[in-house]
Protein backbone atom coordinates (compact mmCIF):
# COMPACT_ATOMS: atom_id res chain seq x y z
CA UNK A 1 0.00 0.00 0.00
CA UNK A 2 2.90 2.10 0.54
CA UNK A 3 4.55 1.62 -2.31
CA UNK A 4 1.22 2.35 -4.27
CA UNK A 5 0.95 5.63 -2.09
CA UNK A 6 4.75 6.59 -2.96
CA UNK A 7 4.00 6.07 -6.94
CA UNK A 8 0.68 7.98 -6.83
CA UNK A 9 2.27 11.20 -5.45
CA UNK A 10 5.01 10.83 -7.96
CA UNK A 11 2.56 11.05 -10.62
CA UNK A 12 0.88 14.01 -9.00
CA UNK A 13 4.36 15.31 -8.90
CA UNK A 14 4.86 15.31 -12.27
CA UNK A 15 1.76 15.96 -13.53
CA UNK A 16 2.23 19.66 -11.18
CA UNK A 17 5.73 20.23 -12.67
CA UNK A 18 4.62 19.16 -16.37
CA UNK A 19 8.14 17.59 -16.86
CA UNK A 20 8.97 13.99 -16.36
CA UNK A 21 11.90 11.42 -17.34
CA UNK A 22 11.92 8.62 -19.34
CA UNK A 23 11.11 6.31 -16.51
CA UNK A 24 8.74 8.34 -14.90
CA UNK A 25 6.76 8.21 -18.43
CA UNK A 26 7.61 4.47 -18.51
CA UNK A 27 5.61 4.12 -15.65
CA UNK A 28 2.79 6.27 -16.47
CA UNK A 29 2.05 4.47 -19.80
CA UNK A 30 2.14 0.87 -18.15
CA UNK A 31 -0.42 2.56 -15.89
CA UNK A 32 -2.77 4.57 -18.25
CA UNK A 33 -2.42 2.06 -21.59
CA UNK A 34 -5.90 0.58 -22.19
CA UNK A 35 -4.28 -2.38 -23.85
CA UNK A 36 -2.15 -3.25 -21.20
CA UNK A 37 -4.80 -2.74 -18.61
CA UNK A 38 -7.17 -4.87 -20.70
CA UNK A 39 -4.38 -7.64 -20.35
CA UNK A 40 -4.15 -7.69 -16.79
CA UNK A 41 -7.74 -7.92 -16.42
CA UNK A 42 -7.41 -11.13 -18.89
CA UNK A 43 -4.77 -12.44 -15.93
CA UNK A 44 -7.29 -11.94 -13.23
CA UNK A 45 -9.85 -13.54 -15.26
CA UNK A 46 -7.15 -16.55 -16.21
CA UNK A 47 -6.55 -17.46 -12.39
CA UNK A 48 -10.35 -17.24 -11.40
CA UNK A 49 -10.71 -19.57 -13.79
CA UNK A 50 -8.15 -21.84 -12.79
CA UNK A 51 -9.92 -21.61 -9.35
CA UNK A 52 -13.14 -22.49 -10.46
CA UNK A 53 -12.15 -25.56 -12.43
CA UNK A 54 -9.83 -26.74 -9.64
CA UNK A 55 -12.82 -26.80 -7.57
CA UNK A 56 -14.44 -29.11 -9.38
CA UNK A 57 -11.84 -31.64 -7.01
CA UNK A 58 -13.56 -30.90 -4.21
CA UNK A 59 -17.23 -32.62 -3.28
CA UNK A 60 -20.23 -30.87 -4.80
CA UNK A 61 -22.88 -30.00 -1.95
CA UNK A 62 -26.00 -28.74 -2.65
CA UNK A 63 -29.28 -28.93 -0.39
CA UNK A 64 -33.28 -28.48 -1.29
CA UNK A 65 -36.42 -28.10 0.55
CA UNK A 66 -39.81 -27.63 -0.32
CA UNK A 67 -42.83 -26.58 2.23
CA UNK A 68 -46.30 -26.62 0.52
CA UNK A 69 -49.76 -26.53 1.83
CA UNK A 70 -52.60 -27.45 -0.20
CA UNK A 71 -56.59 -27.20 0.09
CA UNK A 72 -58.92 -29.07 -1.88
CA UNK A 73 -62.76 -29.29 -2.73
CA UNK A 74 -64.23 -32.65 -4.21
CA UNK A 75 -67.32 -32.90 -6.26
CA UNK A 76 -70.41 -34.27 -4.04
CA UNK A 77 -70.13 -37.36 -6.17
CA UNK A 78 -67.00 -37.94 -5.20
CA UNK A 79 -68.04 -37.38 -0.99
CA UNK A 80 -71.53 -39.53 -1.32
CA UNK A 81 -72.70 -41.13 1.39
CA UNK A 82 -72.14 -44.82 1.88
CA UNK A 83 -75.06 -47.56 3.47
CA UNK A 84 -74.44 -48.06 6.76
CA UNK A 85 -73.71 -51.93 7.60
CA UNK A 86 -75.23 -51.05 11.48
CA UNK A 87 -78.06 -49.63 9.74
CA UNK A 88 -79.08 -52.90 7.84
CA UNK A 89 -78.96 -55.00 11.03
CA UNK A 90 -81.97 -53.19 12.54
CA UNK A 91 -84.17 -55.22 10.64
CA UNK A 92 -82.64 -58.70 11.13
CA UNK A 93 -84.08 -59.21 14.83
CA UNK A 94 -81.52 -62.63 14.95
CA UNK A 95 -78.40 -59.41 14.98
CA UNK A 96 -76.22 -60.19 18.24
CA UNK A 97 -74.13 -57.32 19.95
CA UNK A 98 -71.07 -58.94 18.27
CA UNK A 99 -72.89 -58.11 14.96
CA UNK A 100 -73.03 -54.52 16.19
CA UNK A 101 -69.88 -54.23 17.54
CA UNK A 102 -68.68 -55.36 13.44
CA UNK A 103 -70.77 -53.46 11.96
CA UNK A 104 -69.35 -50.37 13.46
CA UNK A 105 -66.19 -51.12 13.20
CA UNK A 106 -66.97 -51.69 8.90
CA UNK A 107 -68.72 -48.17 9.33
CA UNK A 108 -65.71 -46.93 10.05
CA UNK A 109 -63.64 -48.39 7.90
CA UNK A 110 -65.58 -47.56 5.09
CA UNK A 111 -66.19 -43.98 6.38
CA UNK A 112 -62.38 -43.33 6.76
CA UNK A 113 -61.92 -44.07 2.95
CA UNK A 114 -64.19 -41.75 1.63
CA UNK A 115 -62.77 -38.40 1.29
CA UNK A 116 -64.03 -35.40 2.77
CA UNK A 117 -63.87 -32.15 0.99
CA UNK A 118 -62.67 -29.27 1.96
CA UNK A 119 -59.20 -31.46 2.00
CA UNK A 120 -56.25 -29.94 3.97
CA UNK A 121 -52.93 -31.31 3.10
CA UNK A 122 -49.30 -29.61 4.52
CA UNK A 123 -46.40 -30.72 3.35
CA UNK A 124 -42.57 -30.42 4.05
CA UNK A 125 -39.07 -31.76 2.13
CA UNK A 126 -35.37 -31.19 2.50
CA UNK A 127 -32.54 -32.88 0.76
CA UNK A 128 -28.59 -32.78 1.19
CA UNK A 129 -27.27 -33.67 -1.85
CA UNK A 130 -23.35 -34.62 -2.04
CA UNK A 131 -21.90 -35.47 -5.88
CA UNK A 132 -18.42 -36.49 -5.76
CA UNK A 133 -16.65 -37.37 -8.89
CA UNK A 134 -14.30 -40.65 -8.89
CA UNK A 135 -12.26 -40.53 -12.09
CA UNK A 136 -12.98 -39.11 -15.60
CA UNK A 137 -11.09 -41.04 -17.62
CA UNK A 138 -7.63 -38.28 -16.87
CA UNK A 139 -10.00 -35.27 -18.09
CA UNK A 140 -10.38 -33.35 -14.75
CA UNK A 141 -6.83 -33.49 -14.45
CA UNK A 142 -6.09 -32.83 -17.87
CA UNK A 143 -8.33 -29.38 -18.06
CA UNK A 144 -7.08 -28.39 -14.62
CA UNK A 145 -3.28 -28.83 -15.57
CA UNK A 146 -4.43 -26.74 -19.27
CA UNK A 147 -5.83 -23.52 -17.58
CA UNK A 148 -3.32 -23.73 -15.32
CA UNK A 149 -0.87 -23.83 -18.28
CA UNK A 150 -3.07 -21.07 -19.94
CA UNK A 151 -3.36 -18.94 -16.61
CA UNK A 152 0.98 -18.89 -17.54
CA UNK A 153 0.04 -17.79 -21.26
CA UNK A 154 -1.70 -14.67 -19.50
CA UNK A 155 0.50 -13.60 -17.14
CA UNK A 156 3.77 -14.27 -20.24
CA UNK A 157 1.64 -12.53 -22.38
CA UNK A 158 1.38 -9.71 -19.97
CA UNK A 159 5.08 -9.54 -20.08
CA UNK A 160 5.26 -9.37 -23.58
CA UNK A 161 3.28 -6.74 -24.07
CA UNK A 162 4.58 -4.59 -21.04
CA UNK A 163 7.88 -4.83 -22.62
CA UNK A 164 6.68 -3.86 -26.01
CA UNK A 165 4.92 -0.81 -24.44
CA UNK A 166 8.22 0.11 -22.71
CA UNK A 167 10.28 -0.09 -25.99
CA UNK A 168 7.35 2.19 -28.06
CA UNK A 169 7.39 4.38 -25.10
CA UNK A 170 10.87 4.85 -25.26
CA UNK A 171 11.40 5.37 -28.93
CA UNK A 172 8.64 8.06 -28.71
CA UNK A 173 10.32 9.85 -25.82
CA UNK A 174 13.43 10.13 -27.76
CA UNK A 175 11.45 10.89 -31.17
CA UNK A 176 10.34 13.95 -28.49
CA UNK A 177 13.79 14.42 -27.86
CA UNK A 178 15.06 14.45 -31.44
CA UNK A 179 12.24 16.59 -32.82
CA UNK A 180 12.45 19.48 -30.50
CA UNK A 181 16.79 19.46 -31.03
CA UNK A 182 15.86 19.71 -35.07
CA UNK A 183 13.38 22.43 -34.33
CA UNK A 184 16.31 24.30 -32.14
CA UNK A 185 18.76 23.35 -34.97
CA UNK A 186 16.65 24.86 -37.85
CA UNK A 187 15.71 27.86 -35.99
CA UNK A 188 19.05 28.61 -35.40
CA UNK A 189 19.51 27.81 -38.75
CA UNK A 190 16.91 30.33 -39.76
CA UNK A 191 18.22 32.80 -37.66
CA UNK A 192 21.77 32.73 -39.21
CA UNK A 193 20.59 33.14 -42.87
CA UNK A 194 18.28 36.29 -41.90
CA UNK A 195 21.08 38.20 -40.17
CA UNK A 196 23.39 36.96 -43.16
CA UNK A 197 20.75 38.39 -45.16
CA UNK A 198 20.81 41.59 -43.60
CA UNK A 199 24.41 42.02 -44.12
CA UNK A 200 24.33 41.22 -47.45
CA UNK A 201 21.29 44.05 -48.17
CA UNK A 202 23.32 46.01 -45.93
CA UNK A 203 26.69 45.64 -48.33
CA UNK A 204 24.38 45.84 -51.37
CA UNK A 205 23.13 48.85 -50.58
CA UNK A 206 26.84 50.49 -50.32
CA UNK A 207 27.59 48.40 -53.81
CA UNK A 208 30.17 45.89 -52.01
CA UNK A 209 28.18 42.81 -52.94
CA UNK A 210 26.20 42.15 -56.40
CA UNK A 211 22.67 41.52 -56.63
CA UNK A 212 23.54 37.58 -57.27
CA UNK A 213 24.64 37.11 -53.92
CA UNK A 214 21.63 39.15 -52.47
CA UNK A 215 19.09 36.93 -54.58
CA UNK A 216 21.25 34.09 -52.34
CA UNK A 217 20.92 34.86 -49.65
CA UNK A 218 17.04 35.42 -49.79
CA UNK A 219 16.85 32.11 -51.24
CA UNK A 220 19.02 30.57 -48.32
CA UNK A 221 15.88 32.11 -46.42
CA UNK A 222 13.39 31.52 -48.37
CA UNK A 223 14.62 27.51 -48.07
CA UNK A 224 14.48 26.95 -44.33
CA UNK A 225 11.23 28.78 -43.24
CA UNK A 226 9.38 25.60 -44.30
CA UNK A 227 12.22 23.62 -43.08
CA UNK A 228 11.57 25.44 -39.50
CA UNK A 229 7.63 25.04 -40.20
CA UNK A 230 8.00 21.19 -40.62
CA UNK A 231 10.04 20.74 -38.13
CA UNK A 232 7.76 22.50 -35.45
CA UNK A 233 4.68 20.30 -36.97
CA UNK A 234 6.93 16.87 -36.52
CA UNK A 235 8.00 17.99 -32.94
CA UNK A 236 3.75 18.70 -32.62
CA UNK A 237 2.97 15.57 -33.91
CA UNK A 238 5.66 13.59 -31.63
CA UNK A 239 4.23 15.30 -28.23
CA UNK A 240 0.70 14.23 -29.08
CA UNK A 241 1.48 10.64 -30.01
CA UNK A 242 3.78 10.60 -26.54
CA UNK A 243 0.65 12.11 -24.48
CA UNK A 244 -1.73 9.66 -25.92
CA UNK A 245 1.16 6.81 -25.36
CA UNK A 246 1.74 7.67 -21.57
CA UNK A 247 -1.77 8.87 -20.90
CA UNK A 248 -1.19 12.69 -19.90
CA UNK A 249 -4.31 15.00 -21.18
CA UNK A 250 -2.98 18.18 -19.74
CA UNK A 251 -1.66 21.09 -22.18
CA UNK A 252 1.94 21.62 -21.47
CA UNK A 253 4.80 19.15 -20.77
CA UNK A 254 8.43 18.96 -20.80
CA UNK A 255 10.57 16.01 -20.90
CA UNK A 256 13.81 15.61 -18.62
CA UNK A 257 16.50 14.03 -20.21
CA UNK A 258 19.05 14.24 -22.70
CA UNK A 259 20.60 12.89 -25.63
CA UNK A 260 23.59 10.87 -24.64
CA UNK A 261 24.25 7.13 -25.83
CA UNK A 262 23.58 4.25 -23.41
CA UNK A 263 25.91 2.15 -22.10
CA UNK A 264 26.86 -0.59 -25.20
CA UNK A 265 27.89 -4.09 -23.68
CA UNK A 266 30.26 -5.87 -25.92
CA UNK A 267 28.44 -8.70 -27.58
CA UNK A 268 28.99 -10.93 -30.62
CA UNK A 269 26.07 -11.91 -32.83
CA UNK A 270 26.28 -15.82 -31.61
CA UNK A 271 26.57 -14.69 -27.99
CA UNK A 272 22.92 -12.33 -28.50
CA UNK A 273 21.26 -15.25 -30.58
CA UNK A 274 22.21 -17.75 -27.27
CA UNK A 275 20.50 -15.49 -24.99
CA UNK A 276 17.67 -14.70 -26.73
CA UNK A 277 17.00 -18.50 -27.40
CA UNK A 278 17.72 -18.86 -23.74
CA UNK A 279 15.45 -15.67 -22.59
CA UNK A 280 12.34 -14.92 -24.58
CA UNK A 281 9.61 -14.62 -23.43
CA UNK A 282 7.66 -15.32 -26.98
CA UNK A 283 9.78 -19.39 -26.84
CA UNK A 284 8.62 -19.62 -23.57
CA UNK A 285 4.37 -18.61 -24.14
CA UNK A 286 5.34 -21.28 -26.94
CA UNK A 287 6.39 -24.44 -24.73
CA UNK A 288 3.29 -24.09 -22.40
CA UNK A 289 1.22 -23.70 -25.70
CA UNK A 290 2.50 -27.20 -27.15
CA UNK A 291 2.20 -28.59 -23.87
CA UNK A 292 -1.47 -27.24 -23.83
CA UNK A 293 -1.75 -29.19 -27.58
CA UNK A 294 -0.10 -32.30 -25.61
CA UNK A 295 -2.49 -32.78 -22.17
CA UNK A 296 -5.42 -31.94 -24.89
CA UNK A 297 -3.74 -34.77 -26.78
CA UNK A 298 -3.74 -37.06 -23.61
CA UNK A 299 -7.68 -35.65 -22.65
CA UNK A 300 -9.54 -37.05 -26.11
CA UNK A 301 -7.72 -40.29 -25.59
CA UNK A 302 -8.61 -40.37 -22.00
CA UNK A 303 -12.28 -40.57 -23.61
CA UNK A 304 -12.04 -44.17 -23.92
CA UNK A 305 -12.19 -44.68 -20.04
CA UNK A 306 -15.50 -45.07 -17.96
CA UNK A 307 -16.67 -42.09 -15.86
CA UNK A 308 -17.00 -42.97 -12.31
CA UNK A 309 -18.91 -41.00 -9.56
CA UNK A 310 -20.12 -41.13 -6.15
CA UNK A 311 -23.16 -39.50 -5.19
CA UNK A 312 -24.99 -39.55 -1.44
CA UNK A 313 -27.82 -37.80 -0.32
CA UNK A 314 -29.91 -37.32 2.83
CA UNK A 315 -33.78 -36.24 2.91
CA UNK A 316 -36.15 -35.11 5.24
CA UNK A 317 -39.81 -35.34 4.54
CA UNK A 318 -43.49 -35.41 5.38
CA UNK A 319 -46.93 -35.25 4.77
CA UNK A 320 -49.98 -34.50 6.87
CA UNK A 321 -53.43 -34.05 6.06
CA UNK A 322 -53.63 -30.72 7.82
CA UNK A 323 -52.06 -27.63 7.55
CA UNK A 324 -50.21 -27.84 11.21
CA UNK A 325 -47.23 -30.74 10.58
CA UNK A 326 -46.47 -32.41 13.86
CA UNK A 327 -43.06 -33.71 15.15
CA UNK A 328 -44.23 -37.16 14.60
CA UNK A 329 -44.91 -36.74 11.04
CA UNK A 330 -41.97 -36.83 9.72
CA UNK A 331 -39.66 -39.29 7.91
CA UNK A 332 -36.23 -39.63 6.86
CA UNK A 333 -34.10 -41.07 3.47
CA UNK A 334 -30.89 -41.98 3.26
CA UNK A 335 -29.22 -42.66 0.01
CA UNK A 336 -25.64 -43.65 -1.58
CA UNK A 337 -24.43 -44.86 -4.53
CA UNK A 338 -21.57 -45.19 -7.35
CA UNK A 339 -22.44 -44.67 -11.16
CA UNK A 340 -20.46 -45.01 -14.41
CA UNK A 341 -20.55 -44.27 -18.11
CA UNK A 342 -18.46 -46.16 -20.35
CA UNK A 343 -18.94 -45.17 -24.27
CA UNK A 344 -19.20 -48.22 -26.40
CA UNK A 345 -19.31 -46.82 -29.92
CA UNK A 346 -19.86 -43.20 -30.50
CA UNK A 347 -19.77 -43.31 -34.52
CA UNK A 348 -16.42 -42.69 -34.64
CA UNK A 349 -16.68 -39.54 -33.03
CA UNK A 350 -13.92 -39.93 -30.46
CA UNK A 351 -11.41 -41.30 -32.93
CA UNK A 352 -11.76 -38.51 -35.20
CA UNK A 353 -11.52 -35.78 -31.86
CA UNK A 354 -7.89 -37.97 -31.01
CA UNK A 355 -6.89 -37.37 -34.62
CA UNK A 356 -7.37 -33.75 -34.81
CA UNK A 357 -6.05 -33.21 -31.28
CA UNK A 358 -2.95 -35.10 -32.32
CA UNK A 359 -2.51 -32.62 -36.01
CA UNK A 360 -2.52 -29.61 -33.57
CA UNK A 361 0.06 -30.99 -31.54
CA UNK A 362 2.00 -31.77 -34.25
CA UNK A 363 1.23 -28.05 -35.56
CA UNK A 364 2.39 -26.19 -32.60
CA UNK A 365 5.64 -28.28 -32.72
CA UNK A 366 6.40 -26.84 -36.47
CA UNK A 367 5.71 -23.60 -34.75
CA UNK A 368 7.40 -23.68 -31.90
CA UNK A 369 10.65 -24.18 -34.57
CA UNK A 370 9.42 -21.65 -37.20
CA UNK A 371 9.11 -19.09 -34.30
CA UNK A 372 13.34 -20.10 -33.12
CA UNK A 373 13.78 -19.25 -36.25
CA UNK A 374 12.28 -15.84 -36.36
CA UNK A 375 13.81 -15.09 -33.17
CA UNK A 376 17.00 -15.58 -34.04
CA UNK A 377 16.44 -13.54 -37.49
CA UNK A 378 15.02 -10.58 -35.35
CA UNK A 379 18.30 -11.09 -32.97
CA UNK A 380 20.58 -10.87 -36.26
CA UNK A 381 18.95 -7.78 -37.46
CA UNK A 382 18.51 -5.71 -34.41
CA UNK A 383 22.16 -6.85 -33.89
CA UNK A 384 23.50 -5.27 -37.00
CA UNK A 385 21.54 -2.35 -37.22
CA UNK A 386 23.05 -1.37 -33.49
CA UNK A 387 27.15 -1.93 -35.10
CA UNK A 388 25.72 0.06 -37.85
CA UNK A 389 24.23 2.93 -35.82
CA UNK A 390 27.18 2.65 -33.90
CA UNK A 391 29.09 3.03 -36.84
CA UNK A 392 27.12 6.03 -38.31
CA UNK A 393 27.89 7.74 -35.02
CA UNK A 394 31.50 7.28 -34.97
CA UNK A 395 31.16 8.93 -38.75
CA UNK A 396 29.12 11.79 -37.43
CA UNK A 397 30.50 12.80 -34.30
CA UNK A 398 34.14 12.65 -36.49
CA UNK A 399 31.88 15.10 -39.26
CA UNK A 400 30.78 17.30 -36.03
CA UNK A 401 34.53 18.14 -35.02
CA UNK A 402 35.49 18.69 -38.87
CA UNK A 403 32.56 21.18 -39.18
CA UNK A 404 32.99 22.91 -36.18
CA UNK A 405 36.96 23.18 -36.97
CA UNK A 406 35.49 24.12 -40.62
CA UNK A 407 33.31 27.14 -39.00
CA UNK A 408 36.49 28.28 -36.41
CA UNK A 409 38.93 28.78 -39.71
CA UNK A 410 36.07 30.38 -41.47
CA UNK A 411 35.74 32.82 -38.72
CA UNK A 412 40.18 33.21 -38.14
CA UNK A 413 39.38 33.87 -42.07
CA UNK A 414 37.31 36.74 -41.69
CA UNK A 415 38.38 37.92 -38.77
CA UNK A 416 42.04 38.62 -40.91
CA UNK A 417 40.30 39.80 -43.99
CA UNK A 418 41.37 36.73 -45.74
CA UNK A 419 38.21 35.34 -46.06
CA UNK A 420 34.47 36.83 -46.76
CA UNK A 421 31.57 36.28 -44.89
CA UNK A 422 29.57 33.84 -46.98
CA UNK A 423 32.50 31.33 -45.81
CA UNK A 424 31.26 31.98 -42.30
CA UNK A 425 28.01 31.58 -43.09
CA UNK A 426 27.95 28.12 -45.47
CA UNK A 427 30.04 26.70 -42.49
CA UNK A 428 27.86 27.85 -39.91
CA UNK A 429 25.03 25.88 -42.07
CA UNK A 430 26.94 23.13 -43.28
CA UNK A 431 27.68 22.87 -39.19
CA UNK A 432 23.65 22.60 -38.01
CA UNK A 433 23.43 20.47 -41.04
CA UNK A 434 25.62 18.03 -39.53
CA UNK A 435 24.29 18.54 -36.41
CA UNK A 436 20.98 16.87 -37.35
CA UNK A 437 22.55 14.01 -38.68
CA UNK A 438 24.25 13.68 -35.40
CA UNK A 439 21.81 13.45 -32.74
CA UNK A 440 19.47 11.21 -35.23
CA UNK A 441 22.62 9.21 -35.37
CA UNK A 442 22.25 9.13 -31.55
CA UNK A 443 18.93 8.41 -31.80
CA UNK A 444 19.34 5.60 -33.58
CA UNK A 445 22.04 4.28 -31.06
CA UNK A 446 19.50 4.27 -28.33
CA UNK A 447 16.88 3.03 -30.08
CA UNK A 448 18.83 0.08 -31.53
CA UNK A 449 20.16 -0.79 -28.29
CA UNK A 450 17.02 -0.80 -26.52
CA UNK A 451 15.71 -3.14 -29.53
CA UNK A 452 18.54 -5.48 -29.27
CA UNK A 453 18.26 -5.56 -25.28
CA UNK A 454 14.11 -6.46 -25.62
CA UNK A 455 15.71 -9.14 -28.54
CA UNK A 456 17.89 -11.19 -26.09
CA UNK A 457 15.61 -11.41 -24.02
CA UNK A 458 16.27 -9.18 -21.48
CA UNK A 459 13.88 -6.76 -19.06
CA UNK A 460 14.19 -3.09 -20.68
CA UNK A 461 13.17 -1.88 -17.32
CA UNK A 462 14.13 -3.80 -13.91
CA UNK A 463 11.60 -3.89 -11.05
CA UNK A 464 12.71 -1.99 -8.04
Amino acid sequence: MKRYLIVFLSLIGMLSLGAITLDESIEMARKNNKSLLMTAEEVSKADAQYKDVRGSLLPQFSLQGQYGLSKTYLPDSATGALPSVSGMLQDEPSATDADYIIAGTLDGIMASMMPSSPKDEGSLSMQLKMDQVLFLGGKLINGIKAVARYRSIQKLDYQVKEQALILSTTELFYQVLLSEKVVQIQRDGLETARRHLARVELLSAEGQVSEFDVLRARLEVAKLEPDVLAAENNYSLAMAAFKQQIGFEGENLELEGGFTLPPIAEMTLAEAQALGLENRIELELLDIATEIQQIRYNAERGNYLPDIALSASAALFTAADEFAIQKDDFGTQYSVGIGFRLPIFTGFSHTNKVSYARHDLSKAKLQQRDTQELIALDIKQSHQKLEHALQNYEVQAQNIRLATRNLELAQIRYENQVGIQLEVFDAQIMLSSIRLQYYSAIYDVIVSERALTKAIGKNLIVEK
